[in-house]
């Protein structure tokens, strides 16, 4: 009959039931390392939120900045309508959202100058735009020039 076998030798059998020792110099290693990339890994993310917050900064100024030129159109808007009603005013305002608009209009000879103003009071954004219409007054005006002050 054969016998099962069973290993007498003590250094296989050592082996197999506990880990052999390691140097003094390596342990802690895998600690230190893990620190060090859970420490890389948190700089990156922070650097991410970092970069998403001004984008989402940009992107709100470039809103308002539009608002405030919306609102701006809509004071020379109200500039031509009036041309075209006779009801020529020098100066008027008005609001067009959360935004607000000045507008003032000088005339010269047969040429009309118009400032509109436009802000969003909340930013602070604000943008200028001038135009010079010729015509008679209660006809559809021409415009001869258009300026952006941005």
């Amino acid at each position: 009959m054969d016998q099962p076998f069973i290993n007498h030798n003590p250094v296989l059998s050592y082996s197999l039931l506990h880990p052999l020792p390691t140097p003094r110099s390596q342990r802690g290693s895998t600690l230190v390392l893990s620190l060090l990339l859970l420490t890389l890994m948190s700089m990156l993310g922070l650097g991410a939120m970092e970069a998403a917050l001004l984008e989402e900064k940009m992107a709100s100024n470039f809103r308002f900045s539009t608002a405030a030129q919306y609102a701006a159109e809509a004071g020379l808007q109200q500039a031509l309508n009036n041309h075209q009603n006779r009801q020529l005013a020098t100066s008027f305002g008005g609001v067009l959202g959360e935004s607000q608009f000045s507008t003032t209009v000088s005339r010269s000879g047969a040429t009309y100058t118009v400032q509109s103003v436009g802000l969003h009071p909340h930013s602070g954004s604000r943008r200028t735009l001038t135009m010079q219409l010729s015509g008679a007054t209660g006809a559809a005006p021409t415009i001869e020039s258009w300026f952006d002050h941005e």
